[in-house]
């Protein structure tokens, strides 16, 4: 937890006992999370925890670029940690994270190809809806 206090302290960020809790969850390999079922998973560690704070200080790691807001149609906004390039397969309610570095140097390179100099990409977050093929 010593680099999640460092990481807080980074972002001129209070270490609270409930930012400390919440990204410790949040760092976890596929970790995506809806402010509900952090809420849920933390109040046991944390009896004082409301679902406001909750909402508040995951809105104020998003601000400081520490969490990523995952908001797809029809579905709860969920939070995860914030790693940079990434995609998110979508099926139905699930999601995964793909990370892959040549893929994500080809859309760089074809966006600048087609847009130029007329846009900077600050980073790349590409949802995929689909559905795995049955085995055939």
């Amino acid at each position: 937890m010593d680099s999640i206090k460092e990481l807080l302290q980074s972002k001129n960020l209070k270490a609270s006992s409930a930012r400390m809790l919440l990204l410790e969850k949040l760092r976890q390999p596929q970790g995506h999370f809806s402010a509900e079922d952090l809420f849920q998973q933390l109040r046991e560690k944390l009896p004082g925890l409301s679902l406001a704070t909750v909402y508040k200080n995951l809105e104020d790691l998003r601000s400081a670029g520490i969490l990523r807001l995952v908001a797809l149609p029809d579905q709860v906004r969920q939070y995860e940690w914030e790693r940079g390039d990434h995609l998110h397969l979508v099926e139905g309610k699930s999601l995964t994270d793909v990370d892959d570095d040549s893929l994500f140097r080809e859309i760089r390179s074809l966006i600048h190809e087609k847009l130029g100099r007329e846009f900077e990409i600050e980073n790349i977050d590409v949802q995929v809806f689909g559905r795995k093929k049955p085995a055939s």
